[in-house]
């Protein structure tokens, strides 16, 4: 995770520099619209140390989706509280940002707001204080947004993505 810590740490110290190395580096999460939920948690797990990786099994459900994502905590499971009609990213990221709280945090790379594939970072907590000391959380939030119960990703409409890349500009 240092590794991942210094790669951010690097992009955040120049950005508008920075940003192509940036967007090829292995500190990115790249997740399509699309994505099997499964896979989401897949990818997160790739980048976590093996002792923080999230504990989940996908099981049929009665549910219209076919499918539930159980994410297993002290011996218990639970289900990720998707519509009854179909899996989200959105409730995906979110349930995983809840499971590795308050140790490990993701975020939304906001670099890739506007497009269908959205990056996302993960990184100890303590790593991003560390970097909001550093850069200043305004700063951090900027490029790299926290999610919350709140969030909205890949569930903004059209409008809703030029308003905030509008936003972004001033």
């Amino acid at each position: 995770m240092e590794n991942l810590f210094e790669q951010i740490r690097a992009f955040l110290s120049a950005p508008t520099e920075n940003a192509d190395e940036f967007d090829a580096s292995d500190a990115l999460i790249w997740v399509d619209w699309g994505e099997e939920d499964d896979a989401v948690l897949g990818y997160l797990n790739d980048v976590l140390p093996e002792a923080a990786q999230i504990d989940y099994e996908c099981t049929d459900s009665a549910e219209e989706r076919g499918f539930d994502i159980l994410l297993k905590v002290d011996g218990a499971a639970h289900a990720i509280p998707y519509a009854a009609d179909a899996a989200d990213r959105d409730t995906t990221l979110k349930a995983a940002q809840e499971y590795l709280a308050p140790m490990y945090e993701i975020r939304w790379y906001m670099g890739s707001l506007g497009s269908d594939t959205l990056a996302f970072c993960v990184l100890q907590a303590e790593q991003w204080r560390r970097l909001a000391q550093e850069f200043g959380a305004e700063t951090l939030d900027y490029y790299f947004a926290p999610i919350d119960a709140d969030s909205k990703m890949f569930e903004m409409d059209a409008d809703e993505v030029f308003d905030l890349l509008e936003q972004r500009k001033q």
